[in-house]
């Protein structure tokens, strides 16, 4: 039985540890067989402070597993190509304030926490505060947050297989299929 937050810590330090066994370099496979290098870059880590004071100044709530990846790095980038770049950021505290000062009207208790390639990763605050443990949604960029879509998971469930998967879209994978992928 893990406790809550335990996945998130062993999947940061396993990914911090290949990252530093191979100079910080990670090769990745992508879909339809691309590889590339890339790296992951780390924030510091937010104090109980700076988690408590976000909490009270935006009145929104921050799930246990997902405060313990703030207390590990305040944000991060993962699996950025050397050559080219990359679109998967992990907000930090002050990026969630800049990103979603706006959207606290469109669905009160929702927030951005994440950019992937034009989807946005999305806590629903509201149901955190009702000890759901399924509180995670997805949304394209520009979308509002009464469009997102259920992951059926919490944070640290979607943060290791995010990572498993090297930063692809797996949520997508249900709906590319045999008949549809080609079109």
């Amino acid at each position: 039985m893990f406790k809550e937050g335990n996945i998130v810590k062993q999947t940061i330090n396993s990914l911090i540890k290949r990252l530093n066994e191979n100079g910080n370099i990670i090769q990745v496979q992508t879909n339809e067989g691309y590889l590339y290098n890339a790296n992951c870059t780390f924030n510091p880590p937010a104090s109980d402070i700076d988690i408590s004071n976000f909490e009270k100044s935006t009145g929104l709530i921050l799930p246990v597993d997902y405060k313990e990846f703030l207390k590990m790095t305040n944000g991060c980038r993962l699996f950025d190509d050397i050559n080219y770049g990359g679109e998967i950021e992990l907000y930090s505290l002050e990026k969630i304030i800049e990103f979603n000062h706006k959207g606290y009207d469109e669905c009160e208790g929702c927030y951005d926490i994440a950019y992937i390639y034009q989807d946005n990763i999305v806590i629903n605050s509201k149901l955190v505060s009702q000890d759901k443990r399924n509180y995670l949604f997805w949304k394209d960029h520009i979308e509002q947050f009464y469009d997102a879509v259920p992951l059926k998971m919490n944070f640290e469930l979607w943060f290791d297989r995010f990572v498993v998967c090297q930063g692809a879209k797996f949520w997508w994978w249900s709906l590319r299929t045999g008949e549809n992928y080609y079109k």
